[in-house]
């Protein structure tokens, strides 16, 4: 009887994990980046007054898509034709560090397109305030590639979502480019990736069980009952 009873107990349990596991593959991370000069990392971006935000979404699938607005001010302007925004990236690396591509999200030559052309701004009549892009993973067999692109979505974004990678958001411009020179494509200005929340579907009863809000890793480390 009690061999049927822990029997019972276990396939339940497994049962109970299963679709715990099927939930978390369904979870929703939600990161924002506040982007701004950084010239630790980019000494040519020392004095730049240009801004922006981005709000990256996560899933363990390896689907990535960003929100992202800015403004180019001053010397780093304007967004013409001659000083286009060339690239959207997001890279590893924390803000003292330059590191490889591992999700691109709009580009033009001489950087890569991924998935297009990049949005050049917004004119003041428009109730556009931002610019949704989808993430394709850098995955080209040069060192300009995140592990040489040998990483796939799938693992890149669970990288980033256990916190194992830095990572950061960083706009290039023609001018960036040029004012870095032989130092490669550093950026213009670049932003850490933070975790803001994350969230799952509802279950059956829509009991939205898992949605959880954390301001830093160390909290979910913590709750997790792990070491900071």
């Amino acid at each position: 009887m009690n061999l049927l009873l822990k029997s019972a107990t276990l396939i339940a349990f497994l049962a109970t994990s299963s679709v715990y596991a099927s939930d978390r593959s369904e979870v929703t991370y939600y990161f924002d980046s506040m982007l701004a000069a950084d010239p630790a990392a980019v000494p040519t971006s020392a004095g730049s007054e240009s801004t922006g935000t981005g709000t990256v979404t996560v899933k363990n699938d390896g689907t990535v898509m960003m929100d992202i607005k800015w403004v180019i001010r001053g010397e780093d302007g304007p967004i013409n034709e001659d000083n286009a925004v060339v690239g959207i990236h997001i890279h590893t690396g924390d803000e003292y560090t330059n590191g490889p591509i591992v999700f691109g999200f709009c580009g033009q030559d001489p950087l890569p397109s991924f998935g297009g052309t990049c949005q050049q701004g917004w004119s003041y009549d428009s109730a556009q305030i931002a610019t949704k892009y989808a993430g394709k993973i850098c995955d080209k067999n040069v060192k300009d590639c995140y592990n040489y692109g040998q990483t796939s979505a799938r693992e890149a974004a669970q990288l980033l979502i256990d916190g194992r990678e830095d990572m950061y958001v960083n706009i290039h411009t023609t001018k960036s480019l040029a004012a870095n020179g032989k130092a490669g494509a550093l950026g213009l200005i670049r932003g850490q990736l933070r975790l803001k929340e994350e969230s799952s579907p509802a279950d059956s009863d829509g009991d939205d069980w898992s949605h959880m809000t954390s301001t830093s890793r160390e909290m979910k480390s913590s709750l997790r009952g792990g070491s900071v």
